[in-house]
């Protein structure tokens, strides 16, 4: 016996599947071939919009350090009118029962009746963006064309809410790693934006303990003076690519390019009680790194001048709300840079002050004690080693 030919019924919920396998292919293609997290935000609220008929759509991110609800933001949203947005309350209950809700009458249903409504709004239907175990957001539609939110709806952004939250977390998290690495500099050890990633990627202004490094290339400018600009911005590009890793493999943050040198700084934004041994680490490194390049030809003979200082300083974000940069002030920063100057007449590569000196592990390191030597604008000499 032949089996019996399938039912309009069967055949539309056919068509219904097959259309949103299409559907949902195109979001995550969407989603994961957008550029960041704006453009993956808007790739999600439109096509959501536009599959279930609904006049605006938002996505509110909760902020990734507190998680309140009251320092949520809004990404995107579409529509002539005005642009509506969860209520904080909304958010507050969205994060404590993460499911889809559905309201037909939100001022009529009760907790929600006591939530601030817009006066635009007249159906409702939100799906918690989750991702990780960890609540993202709320991705919600307002104001469905033709009548109120359906059951189908519902699963459908559901489903969408699910597919795009993975997308979104790695989004928001490369956003948030681009700003500390514009805050902080691009050449920040990984392992530094990570920390702050997990902890405070805005910290505040505070007092810190520290080990600056100064780091200058003798006769540089003589060789400027004679060679084609090409040459000089080949060998910044070799030198710098030596020397700054060897500073942020150690946890340090290369503060400042200064044209042929920089400013380091190891213990801010973070510090630990090995700062001035990974300091005192990377000057050794960076010059037996120098030496190693110079002796097999691919770098012009060179020498560096090294000066290291530990001490408090302030350190913290500055700035408006359009430009913040992350600043570290202090006599330590002016004593560190004058040391780096003694270099020249002391004939060293590494100089260290005494208070680098008394910080790391005794027998650790080998240096000559100099003994006290006077700093210009100091009233008082300070004891320094030629560690090289």
């Amino acid at each position: 016996m032949a089996d019996a030919p399938p039912s309009p019924a069967e055949i539309d919920r056919l068509r219904r599947s097959v259309d949103e396998l299409a559907l949902l292919n195109e979001v995550a293609v969407a989603i994961g071939s957008a550029r960041d997290l704006d453009a993956a935000v808007h790739a999600l609220v439109r096509r959501s919009l536009d599959a279930i008929g609904a006049e605006q759509g938002v996505v509110t991110l909760v902020d990734r350090q507190s998680g309140a609800a009251g320092a949520t933001f809004v990404r995107t949203v579409r529509g002539d009118r005005l642009a509506l947005r969860p209520d904080e309350a909304l958010l507050g209950w969205m994060g404590t029962h993460r499911r889809t809700l559905r309201l037909d009458a939100p001022r009529t249903s009760p907790p929600f009746s006591a939530f601030e409504w817009d006066d635009a709004v007249q159906t409702v239907l939100c799906a918690p963006l989750i991702a990780n175990a960890r609540f993202l957001g709320v991705l919600t539609l307002y104001n469905k064309r033709g009548g109120p939110f359906s059951d189908a709806d519902a699963r459908l952004l559901t489903i969408l809410a699910m597919q795009s939250a993975q997308t979104l977390d790695a989004a928001q998290r490369e956003a948030e790693r681009t700003r500390i690495l514009n805050l902080f500099g691009r050449h920040t050890a990984p392992a530094v934006v990570d920390e702050l990633l997990r902890h405070e990627a805005d910290p505040p202004v505070r007092r810190i303990a520290v080990c600056v490094m100064f780091l200058d290339v003798r006769g540089f400018t003589t060789f400027a003076e004679a060679s084609e600009p090409e040459a000089v911005v080949d060998f910044l590009n070799r030198f710098f690519g030596l020397t700054v890793d060897a500073v942020t493999s150690r946890g340090g943050i290369v503060h400042q390019l200064l044209g042929d040198g920089f400013m380091a700084i190891f213990g801010a934004p973070l510090s630990t009680p090995d700062d001035c041994t990974h300091a005192v680490e990377a000057a050794l490194d960076i010059v037996a790194r120098v030496e190693a390049e110079v002796a097999a030809g691919e770098l012009r003979p060179t020498r560096v001048g090294i000066g290291l200082h530990a001490g408090d300083v302030v350190a913290g974000t500055v700035g408006s709300a359009q430009h913040k940069e992350y600043k570290v002030t202090g006599d330590v920063v002016n004593v560190a840079s004058r040391v780096e100057g003694l270099t020249k007449d002391l004939d060293a590569q590494v100089l260290a002050t005494g208070a680098v000196w008394a910080r790391v592990p005794p027998g650790r390191f080998e240096a000559e004690a100099l003994g006290a030597a006077p700093l210009r604008g100091r009233a008082e000499a300070l004891d320094l080693y030629r560690l090289a």
